[in-house]
């Protein structure tokens, strides 16, 4: 009894992996393949099956171990090498030494199944090969006298690949067969898809089975370009668990605009998250900028990340209002990244940007921008799972992160969010839109929410001009000011409350002037839909 108890509490061994040598698919099949396992991959034409079953044999001899790519259709060898060429992970020089291309055809049409398996079999053993790729794994099945003819032959390379200790991969063009008898034989099954959004061409993956190993479940995507195949698992699939790092409201990281830091009671909460919403032209990338500019004058590394302008645009844009980025860029403590807003991966550009942050170790990310991440996904419904996981994964790299989202109408009262739902999972929301006052265009800005922080209830004028960025008065006596529609209140003065009072660090976190008149009702109602329940009144 003891003995069985022991053996009990004993760990597993885990069984040896082998490296897909694909981007990120080791992560979805948490490791790798299982060394000595068979594996089918289907999908149809064009979906990407050789260029995957090339890059593992071609990654796996970068690594000093020999591979056979056995073809059973009509494409030559050479025609094959031809396509190939254009495709980094391609060494010409491993062909014949390390990676061997083999047709089995004549094989499979003069001796069946059984044939091909001797052929296999006999090329495996001589040559010491670790990896085996199938390419047209249907025609295997369609050579088959019977199901038990097609059965034996996967039981006897299932041995050979276990006594081998030989990894294949079967290349299947049959995608509605997984009750038949080879996909309940096999270790695991990989299925490519290709599907048009629009008129955007989206490739997905999905683990339909793996034995023997945990895997991360459902639809992920990837791209083939001179790389190879790049595959990108579900964001919110690979970010599940709740952030370890917490805000700290003893510590603030400030805009670099002393009546706007006063607002926010001497900054944002260290390792929280901002969102700021406005209409096109409001000042919110401005903004943004002169985020990351404030902390690089206090040695904070930080990333802009955007999709609308160019590096060489933002210069000037902030040069223009007396902001120069220049000389933190030098010193590498301010990179602009700007990516084209169009036939993009959500998963991809998240999995782009949380590298550079990996490797660099910024401490303030501005991503000007949600609209691609929204309009680019292939499921809406996912998108603020998507950006939760995402504002997770900043905060535990200790990473204070301000994001701007643009609003449907420069003008009136419509102040609906184009992303449902994305201002509650920030910690923090400043709206900035233009209204119409005595004839007069004017930029409005609100410190909306501070999830772990007071704040100025005021609605205040947003000044941009070459001076810098400055925020000003709130006129006590409008209201109506959020519509874009202001009115006079009946029976009341045109005082107007002041500016807020420059953040003073040897007193301690300041504070915004109480204010005279009572917050506008719109305002009060704004402030409770945009705070999620728990956060601070």
């Amino acid at each position: 009894m003891g003995g069985s108890e022991e053996k009990q509490e004993s760990p597993q061994e885990e069984v040896p992996r082998i490296s897909s040598g694909t981007p990120y698919l080791d992560q979805i099949l948490a490791g790798g393949w299982l060394r000595g396992g068979t594996y089918i991959v289907t999908g149809p034409p064009g979906s990407g099956k050789t260029t995957l079953g090339n890059q593992f044999c071609f990654s796996v001899a970068e690594r000093g171990d020999r591979t056979l790519y056995v073809t059973l259709l009509a494409e030559t060898h050479a025609r094959m090498m031809l396509h190939l060429r254009s495709l980094r992970f391609f060494r010409p020089d491993f062909v014949g030494e390390r990676v061997f291309y083999l047709s089995g055809t004549s094989a499979l049409k003069d001796k069946g199944p059984h044939g091909l398996l001797e052929l296999l079999t006999r090329t495996v053993r001589e040559k010491h090969i670790k990896v085996l790729v199938i390419d047209g794994f249907t025609l295997v099945r369609e050579h088959s006298a019977s199901p038990l003819e097609l059965r034996e032959f996967l039981q006897g390379l299932s041995v050979l690949c276990g006594l081998t200790d030989c990894t294949a991969l079967l290349l299947s063009t049959e995608t509605n067969k997984a009750m038949d008898v080879e996909y309940a034989m096999v270790d695991g099954i990989l299925a490519l898809s290709a599907e048009l959004l629009g008129l955007k061409a989206i490739r997905g993956l999905e683990i339909l089975k793996f034995r023997g190993s945990n895997n991360i479940p459902g639809r992920h995507t990837f791209l083939i370009n001179e790389r190879g195949v790049s595959i990108y698992p579900r964001w919110e699939a690979v970010y599940r668990k709740t952030p370890e790092v917490i805000p700290d409201a003893s510590v603030r990281l400030r805009f670099g605009v002393p009546s706007l830091d006063a607002m926010c009671q001497g900054g944002v909460v260290s390792f929280s998250s901002t969102l700021l919403l406005g209409s096109p032209g409001s000042g919110k990338t401005l903004l943004g900028l002169h985020y990351l500019a404030e902390g690089a004058r206090n040695g904070e590394p930080g990333l802009y990340f955007g999709f609308a302008e160019s590096g060489e645009t933002l210069m000037r844009k902030t040069k223009s209002v007396g902001l120069d980025l220049a000389p933190y860029m030098k010193r590498g403590l301010i990179r602009l990244e700007a990516r084209a807003p169009v036939e993009t991966l959500p998963d991809a550009m998240v999995q782009e940007l949380m590298d550079m942050v990996s490797q660099h170790h910024y401490r303030r990310v501005f991503i000007d921008g949600l609209e691609p991440f929204a309009k680019e996904a292939i499921d809406p419904e996912r998108t603020t799972r998507f950006l939760s996981a995402l504002l997770n994964a900043l905060r535990d790299k200790h990473i204070t992160s301000v994001i701007t989202e643009q609003t449907n109408t420069l003008f009136g009262p419509d102040l609906h969010s184009p992303i449902k739902g994305a201002e509650a999972i920030f910690d923090n929301l400043i709206f900035l839109r233009f209204v119409e006052l005595n004839g007069r265009l004017r930029r409005l800005l609100s410190v909306l929410k501070m999830r772990d922080s007071d704040n100025d209830p005021f609605l205040r004028e947003f000044v941009i001009s070459s001076k810098g960025l400055q925020v000003q008065q709130a006129y006590a006596a409008l209201e109506g000011m959020l519509t874009g529609l202001p009115t006079h209140r009946q029976h009341s003065t045109h005082e107007s409350a002041g500016p807020p009072e420059p953040p003073q660090p040897s007193r301690g976190i300041p504070t915004a002037p109480k204010a005279t008149k009572k917050t506008p009702k719109l305002l009060q109602a704004l402030k409770r839909r945009s705070r999620k329940p728990g956060g601070r009144k």
